[in-house]
């Protein structure tokens, strides 16, 4: 008779520590980075920003502040909601248009007539209503004109 309350009781605690596991949940910063800069007709950018969450949760992203700087001068600043939910682990494709200034273009329209690289830096915060987090990012790298693409730097 005293084995069943015994083994009832070591049943119990299995199946308690049986439900109370998981992954554990961590929020790492996000990063932001370009991924294709694209020139278009009436001279205006079209800037593919690849937005990563390294974090093991779903992050939905509500705000991006940042600074684009383009063959050493300031080309433009955002500030908006991306509105963007991206999966653990995951990286999602945002598109911003925007007018370059002057020196930024001029660095692009060279790199694309010589077929050459342009360095490029992006630098801000990104934050997250869900979890609710606002973390800073820098990022910096080049672009290279894409071969059979006019106007296309990835």
């Amino acid at each position: 008779m005293r084995k069943l309350p015994v083994f009832l009781v070591l049943l119990m605690a299995t199946l308690l520590a049986a439900c109370a596991g998981g992954p554990p949940k961590r929020v790492y910063p996000p990063q932001a980075s370009l991924q294709e800069l694209r020139v278009q007709d009436d001279g205006r950018w079209l800037a593919r920003i690849r937005i990563q969450n390294f974090s093991t949760v779903p992050m939905r992203f509500s705000r991006l502040q940042a600074t684009l700087t383009v063959g050493g001068a300031e080309a433009t600043r955002f500030d908006f909601d991306p509105g963007l939910s991206v999966g653990p682990g995951s990286t999602e494709i945002i598109e911003q248009a925007f007018a370059p200034a002057a020196g930024p273009k001029a660095a692009v329209d060279a790199a694309l007539a010589s077929r050459r690289s342009v360095r490029y830096a992006l630098e801000g915060r990104l934050a997250s209503s869900d979890p609710g987090t606002d973390d800073p990012f820098e990022f910096q790298s080049a672009l290279d004109p894409v071969p059979g693409l006019e106007g296309v730097l990835r």
